[in-house]
This record gives structure tokens, C-alpha cells and sequence, in this order.
């Protein structure tokens, strides 16, 4: 521009001139007289709102500042955005590590409140949530100046402070009463804690750990994949299967169910790594001698008594150093490993079921007739007492009507009076009798002879 001429700017507009020697800026509102031979441009100022902020770099010096919002922003001769970011909000309870990558201090930023980035800082760790501290919850943190470490209980929401960092949020340890745990110390030395000590609830020192046991699992104890820290001192029950050969050859898949407990928790740690894996491995040496010396037949009359005293009968202590007790062991189940040796075994097995099953039919037969016997005995024996009784009724009804008929022929010969005789008496007695018995024959439909003699019939002539 040769000749100069006026500017007229708004509140957020900013002219830049630029002559053969200098740059200069002029903001708004208002009037600018620009010079001759000088270039202008019109650029308009920047609104930061609340949560905003530039990176502004200025070209000649290299320098990079920030200008945060709310505000509105006017760059200067030799200014441009670098970037324009967002404040990172924090809520009360959360922090933010930052890393100044020009000295390589760390800043923590707590909230609640609204975290802006110097140029040279750099987002260390995401936001994240404090930790709360209370009777359950401990962090361990390590000194990164120092290098020790801490364990810190006091409750608070915990945020880390720029020379501490987080190893591990470690929870109280709590014991039942059938409980223990196997704690190594910074020395390297195992100390046992049980749900039994007065204090059974701790947290862990900051140098102590507590011990992991890996043992054999699954059915054969064939891996060690068992993840265990809290050791159960109750009895319990394990299953383990094995192969055995008797002395006939035959092999067999024998399942066994040991019913165990931990009883010295020192001696076990002691002496083994893998209790169930050392358990099973003996029992199964003892095992497979003992049916070896005996036949298919003579094992199957007798399994668990030849198993119980193979792995019980012997008083080798192996059990006992390890710190475990075998309160039983049982046969769960048994098989021919050849399928040929397990189908003849399993026809004699059903065989054996069929015959008792026909000896408990013919028990059971054998018990209903025994009943119905005694049922039938008992219904003649009280058949019986029913004759008798009725024999002793009949008796006395007839000894009650011949009192009774004995008095009324009393009675009938007293009132016929002392003239005439006794067998006169007896003569008119059955004379009325014989007609008492014609009257009731005449009434129905019965018929009655008598001899002369009976009605004493005479046939006169004249």
C-alpha cells in the first residue's frame, strides 16, 4: 500500500501491518491510520471459553505459552496457534500425574478442579480415582527417590504424591478359625499365621508376601494347576485313580477317595511343595505292591480291606512329616482296563446281582407266605374262641329257658291242686301240650302224625 488510509476494527478484530522494517498488531474497536508502504491484514481475535486454552508459539523467539479462558485472545506481532486444547476436569477424589518433560519433574493434580498443561508438561497417567484407605484397605507405595517402600493404613482417600508410586492396593488378610496362611518375610523365612493367633486379622508388612502353593490336580494328579494361599485345616475328601496289576495279570483302573487333613502346617512346608501330589504318589507305590500279591478273585472279595491296610498298615511316618493325617481310604470304583477282562467281569458282577436279587424275590415270597400262614392261624385260633364262646352262650340261654319252663311246669302242676295225683297232674300237662302243638301246626302248612298211642284214640261200636 503506497498511500496510507484508515482501519476501522470491531471489539475482536486485529489488524497485522507489516512494513519493510517491522510488524506490528492493532486491536480493535477503534480507528487505525496505517502507514504508506506497509501491508495489512485483518485477522479476528480468538474466545476462549471456561474450559478452553491456546498453545500459543511466538516465530522469532521459539517461545510457547498458554493463554486459558475464559478470555479473548489477541496474538501478538509474531504469534501463532500452536494447538488449541480442552482442561482436563478432575472430580473431588481423583488425581493426575504429569511429567515435565523439560526438567522431568512430576506434578500430581487433585480434584476437584480443572488441570491445564504447561507447554513442556506431558500426561503421565490417565486420570484415575484415589484410593480409599479403611480397616479392609492398605496401599503399598515405593519411594522413587529413596527406592524403599511403605505401606500406608491411615484412612483417606489416598493419592499418590509425586515422589511415591503405587505397587500393589493390598487387602486385609482375614482368617477363619480352620484357616492358615504361609507368610515369607524379607529375610526369606516362612512364618505360619492360623485363624487360631489372637490377632487373625493383619494386613501384610511392605516386605512380606504371602505364599502361593501350586498342587497336582485333576483325577490323576498329573497337573499342578491348584492356585492355593489360605490352607484348609478341616478334614476333606480327595479323589485319585490309579493302575494296579494282580497277581493273575489282570490290570485294573482302581478309583480311591482319601478323606485327609493338614495337621502341622510347619512340617508340610518343610518337607514338600505339593502335599496331594506326595499323598497320592506314596499311596499308589503301597497300592500296586499290595494287589500285586494278590489274585483278581481274592481282590474283588475284598477290596477296601486289602487297599486300607496297603495304605494305612504301615507305620513309615511318610504321612507324618509331611504334616498330613489319612483318617480313611475307600474304593470308589473298579475296572479291567481290557475291555474283553471288563465284560467277563462285569457278567460275573451281573450274575451275582441277578442271584441275589432271586434270593431276595424268594425272601420276599417266603416272608408273604409266612404271614398269610400266620394270619390264617390266627383267624382259626380265633375262630375258635368264637365256638367256645357261643357254646358258653347256647349253655346258659339253655339252662336260662329250662329254669324258665321248669318253673312254669311247677307253677302249672302247684295250680291244678294236691287231689289229684302226680301222674294224673303229668297226663292233663301233656294233654294240653299235644294241643298247644296241633294249634301251631294248624296254623301253617305242616303236617303232623300221630300213633294211637299218642292221642290215645278208642273206635267203640254199637
Amino acid at each position: 500500500m503506497i498511500i496510507p488510509w484508515v482501519a476501522f476494527l470491531k471489539e475482536d478484530e486485529q489488524l497485522l501491518i507489516e512494513t519493510p522494517t517491522r510488524r506490528r498488531v492493532a486491536n480493535g474497536p477503534g480507528a487505525v491510520i496505517t502507514p504508506a508502504l506497509s501491508r495489512v491484514s485483518r485477522r479476528e481475535a480468538i474466545a476462549l471459553g471456561p474450559t478452553d486454552y491456546l498453545r500459543v508459539r511466538d516465530t522469532l523467539s521459539g517461545e510457547v505459552r498458554n493463554e486459558v479462558g475464559p478470555r479473548l485472545v489477541f496474538l501478538g506481532p509474531g504469534e501463532e496457534v500452536d494447538e488449541q486444547l480442552q482442561a482436563i476436569p478432575l472430580k473431588r477424589g481423583q488425581y493426575l500425574r504429569l511429567l515435565d518433560q523439560s526438567s522431568g519433574a512430576i506434578r500430581v493434580e487433585r480434584g476437584e478442579g480443572r488441570v491445564v498443561l504447561s507447554p513442556t508438561e506431558a500426561i503421565l497417567e490417565d486420570v484415575r480415582d484415589g484410593i480409599n484407605i479403611d480397616e479392609q484397605t492398605a496401599v503399598l507405595v515405593r519411594d522413587t527417590v529413596a527406592g524403599g517402600l511403605e505401606l500406608i493404613i491411615a484412612p483417606q482417600v489416598f493419592a499418590p504424591a509425586p515422589t511415591q508410586q503405587v505397587v500393589e492396593v493390598r487387602r486385609r488378610v482375614r482368617l477363619e478359625d480352620h484357616e492358615a496362611v504361609v507368610i515369607k518375610e524379607r529375610s526369606g523365612a516362612y512364618r505360619i499365621r492360623s485363624g487360631a493367633d489372637a490377632e487373625r486379622a493383619f494386613f501384610l508388612g511392605p516386605y512380606d508376601e504371602l505364599v502361593t502353593f501350586r498342587w497336582s490336580s485333576g483325577l490323576h494328579k498329573d497337573r499342578r494347576e491348584l492356585k492355593i494361599t489360605h490352607l484348609d485345616q478341616r478334614p476333606k475328601f480327595m479323589w485319585y485313580e490309579l493302575e494296579a496289576r494282580t497277581q493273575d495279570n489282570v490290570e485294573l483302573t482302581i478309583g480311591i477317595t482319601f478323606f485327609w487333613q493338614i495337621v502341622d502346617v510347619q512340617g508340610m512346608v518343610r518337607t514338600t511343595d505339593d502335599t496331594p501330589g506326595d499323598v497320592c504318589s506314596h499311596a499308589r507305590s503301597q497300592i500296586i505292591q499290595s494287589v500285586s500279591q494278590v489274585s483278581l478273585e481274592r481282590f474283588l472279595a475284598a477290596f477296601n480291606a486289602i487297599i486300607r491296610e496297603a495304605v494305612l498298615g504301615g507305620a513309615d511316618g511318610f504321612y507324618a512329616e509331611r504334616g498330613v493325617v489319612l483318617h480313611a481310604v475307600e474304593v470308589r470304583a473298579v475296572a479291567c482296563k481290557d475291555p474283553a477282562t471288563q465284560r467277563v467281569l462285569q457278567e460275573i458282577i451281573q450274575e451275582t446281582t441277578n442271584r441275589l436279587n432271586r434270593l431276595q424275590q424268594q425272601e420276599s415270597e417266603n416272608e408273604v407266605r409266612l404271614r398269610q400262614i400266620r394270619g390264617e392261624t390266627e383267624a382259626e385260633e380265633l375262630r375258635g374262641r368264637l365256638m367256645d364262646v357261643r357254646r358258653i352262650v347256647e349253655l346258659a340261654q339253655a339252662e336260662i329257658g329250662g329254669a324258665a319252663e321248669a318253673g312254669r311246669v311247677r307253677a302249672f302242676l302247684d295250680a291244678l291242686g294236691a287231689e289229684l295225683a302226680p301222674a294224673e297232674k303229668l297226663a292233663v300237662f301233656q294233654t294240653l301240650r299235644k294241643q298247644e302243638a296241633l294249634t301251631a301246626l294248624s296254623a301253617g302248612s305242616a303236617s303232623l302224625f300221630f300213633t294211637p298211642e299218642d292221642v290215645d284214640l278208642r273206635i267203640q261200636t254199637r
